[in-house]
């Protein structure tokens, strides 16, 4: 969890509570914690660079012989050679987010080391260059208007503020459209390494969104299992598939917020048998530390508090654990599987992703995404950025979460020692799946959309996008 009641801060980069908007002060935090260096150099992956939006600038500097090249380059980048550092760089704002790229890395590092020591407090290289991106199915472009573009920066006037406001059909045309909010990953570098997010709008990274992320369709999976075989999962066993799940599919997705971590936070803060455990524990980083990894002592305490509706932020996790026959789940399924997720993650998991949102909800619609070719694991899906015109989107994947359903089926099946899902079965838990998640996504987004204008975006095989709008969440 991110928040804290006091402000010492052991990164300075890191702003004040209540300095900066709290969705701005949650990508800085966001940052520092997916930063690392290598001989002073400021490194971030490539999956995090393939998944900012607006907020960030990304910057090519590969020399005019490598542009656009065999590698290609970063959709919505800009391209600043190396060469003509000393011009453009009196042109950068010092506070402004800078991703840089080479071919390999290595050249950025250089750079952003740079920068960092010029005063560049958010500059950091693309580990791996275009390499690392080409490798893990990150979409590139050959268009070669990049080339007129040389030394040119486009501009960036993007408020961290969201207001609540429905989203208009232009502007929904207009954000879909925009190379800087749409980029694209390889459907089969999920089945290795990649994260379904929630349809939650509050992230400011591009997202494949459906209900609750991961551990929405985990959830989802296990309670079609349970209907199926008329058999409740013990806790151990769910225990044990989350862990095969992770090393199969890789990356696992769950999201809090803000909210619910002051709440958590205070919650412990109040209980004695953790103050000891608490009382190094202050700001951003140290809480990051703790939740990571609580000490083994208090791993139980800390399950305790976390494992309340009042701790957990992701609305749809939320609602479904206190409505559980609304949802179609157990009752009692959405902790078991919550509590299976911290305990992998605490045992040394470090797939398993435990992300904090900022702030309360703005959505101003909800935007589901469609390929009208179709998914197959060649397919390119595009990742789209719900912050929107000034507001948020719910995003979803419809498409891509049926493909993933039927992978998450099979791999069940497999589980033979720990499940007994003969090929009729399976077949039924794939059935239910479909059925239950329709049902889960309604239920939540009646609850969080009501009200709000539903676009389609429908993207056709030469990447065209039309956008109509379908109606409005009753």
């Amino acid at each position: 969890m991110i928040a804290e009641p006091q402000t010492r801060r052991a990164d300075p980069r890191i702003p004040e509570i209540g300095s900066v908007s709290q969705a701005e002060r949650m990508f800085i935090v966001n940052w520092v914690a997916s930063e690392w260096r290598e001989g002073g150099a400021p490194y971030l992956a490539p999956d995090f660079v393939a998944r900012q939006g607006r907020h960030v600038r990304i910057i090519d500097i590969r020399p005019a012989g490598e542009m656009p090249g065999a590698l290609g380059y970063v959709p919505g980048s800009d391209w600043l050679p190396i060469e003509e550092l000393a011009q453009w760089q009196q042109q950068l704002d010092p506070k402004q987010p800078v991703i840089l790229i080479s071919r390999s890395g290595q050249r950025a590092g250089v750079v952003a080391k740079q920068l960092l020591e010029a005063g560049f407090t958010l500059a950091a290289a693309m580990q791996g260059g275009m390499w690392s991106w080409r490798d893990l199915g990150f979409d590139t472009s050959y268009d070669p208007a990049i080339t007129q573009r040389r030394g040119q920066m486009r501009t960036i006037a993007v408020s961290w503020e969201v207001r609540k406001s429905c989203l208009t059909l232009e502007q929904a045309r207009a954000h879909v459209g925009d190379p800087l909010s749409t980029r694209w990953l390889k459907l089969a570098a999920l089945l290795v390494h990649g994260r379904l997010s929630c349809v939650d709008g509050r992230d400011a990274a591009g997202v494949l969104g459906t209900a609750g992320g991961d551990a929405g369709e985990f959830v989802l999976a296990l309670a079609a299992v349970e209907q199926v075989t008329a058999k409740v999962l013990e806790p151990e066993v769910i225990a044990k598939l989350l862990m095969r799940r992770v090393e199969v599919f890789g990356r696992f997705y769950v999201h809090s917020d803000v909210h619910a971590g002051n709440a958590l936070i205070k919650s412990m803060r109040a209980d004695p048998r953790l103050a000891a455990a608490l009382s190094g524990v202050y700001e951003a980083m140290e809480w990051r530390r703790f939740f990571a990894e609580p000490p083994a002592g208090v791993q139980d305490l800390v399950l305790e508090h976390s494992l309340r509706a009042e701790h957990q932020g992701c609305g749809h996790l939320r609602n479904m654990a206190q409505f559980p026959a609304a949802y179609g789940v157990r009752k009692g399924l959405v902790w078991d599987v919550l509590r299976a997720i911290y305990t992998n993650r605490w045992l040394g998991a470090l797939d398993v992703e435990v992300h904090v949102l900022p702030g309360g909800h703005a959505e101003g619609g909800v935007l589901t995404v469609v390929l009208e070719e179709g998914v197959t694991p060649f397919s390119r899906i595009p990742l789209v950025s719900p912050q929107a015109a000034g507001t948020q989107l719910f995003i979803n994947h419809p498409q891509v979460a049926d493909f993933l359903r039927k992978q998450q089926t099979h791999f069940l099946a497999l589980q033979r020692d720990l499940l007994d899902l003969p090929y009729g079965q399976a077949q039924d838990v794939e059935r239910v799946m479909a059925e239950l998640g329709v049902r889960q996504l309604t239920q939540t987004l009646g609850v969080l959309a009501k009200g709000l204008p539903v676009f389609e975006a429908r993207f056709n095989a030469r990447r065209e996008v039309t956008v109509r709008e379908l109606g409005r969440i009753e």
